[in-house]
């Protein structure tokens, strides 16, 4: 329960499952909108990669937390609801802020990866089930020629979804190590499969933290108080025709 407000903590609520699943849908087309726009107006695509980027190998068992990453994000949403309503607001207003500006990032800075020059389709006699999955999924993410690296929304979003519960005593201490330890995993797997380039996860992790910490230091999480309050009028009312 938190005092301040005397609103019940501690639990899972039933709107954050929702939210997290409708979130993931939205997320994902503001991404996947970032290149769409970029060509709408005409943007030429750079090359991201600095010299560190053909020092880091291919290790295609990274394409487990890679893919892990989707069902992780979605958990956000419903952990981070277990705190008070104004931090779960704020947590929300900074995945919308970064989704935003990372799709303003993706239209206006438009990035390439030439996988064929990278070689990332050269694979062994033998290849593992790792090589095939990472295979597969390029199939299903441009084949040949990738884009929307920079900034990583993987690495956006997993970074807010650390940033959500770190430090947040009403999260079990294992959720939160969890939590660290995936969120690096997810940082180190779009590298390590290729699918991003170093400079991708360096800004991502900075866009996700300073929408973080700008929503919580300016409430934005207030911008959802219109809809919080439809929320409580039809909960309230389906109360009472029960």
């Amino acid at each position: 329960m938190c005092e301040e407000t005397g609103e019940k903590t501690g639990r899972i609520k039933i709107y954050a499952i929702v939210i997290g699943i409708l979130y993931l849908i939205l997320q994902h087309g503001f991404y996947l909108a970032g290149h769409y726009l970029a060509s709408w107006f005409g943007f030429e695509p750079f090359l991201p990669k600095i010299p560190l980027d053909d020092m880091i190998p291919i290790v295609s068992a990274f394409i487990i937390p890679y893919v892990w990453s989707y069902a992780y994000w979605a958990m956000g949403p419903m952990v981070v609801s277990k705190c008070e309503k104004q931090h779960f607001a704020d947590y929300m207003a900074a995945n919308l802020v970064s989704c935003v500006a990372g799709t303003l990032f993706l239209a206006f800075f438009p990035t390439y990866m030439d996988r064929v020059a990278e070689g990332l389709f050269e694979v062994s006699e033998n290849p593992s089930l790792f090589d095939k999955l990472r295979q597969f999924w390029y199939s299903l993410d441009g084949s040949e020629m990738a884009y929307n690296l920079l900034p990583s929304f993987h690495c956006i979003n997993s970074t807010l979804c650390y940033l959500g519960v770190a430090g947040r005593k009403e999260i079990p201490l294992w959720f939160r190590i969890y939590s660290f330890i995936t969120t690096l995993l997810i940082f180190a797997s779009t590298v390590y499969v290729k699918q991003h380039y170093f400079l991708d996860i360096v800004t991502g992790v900075a866009l996700g933290a300073v929408a973080y910490f700008l929503c919580k230091k300016f409430h934005l999480g207030r911008m959802f108080a219109p809809v919080e309050r439809l929320y409580s009028r039809i909960k309230t009312k389906n109360l009472q025709q029960q």
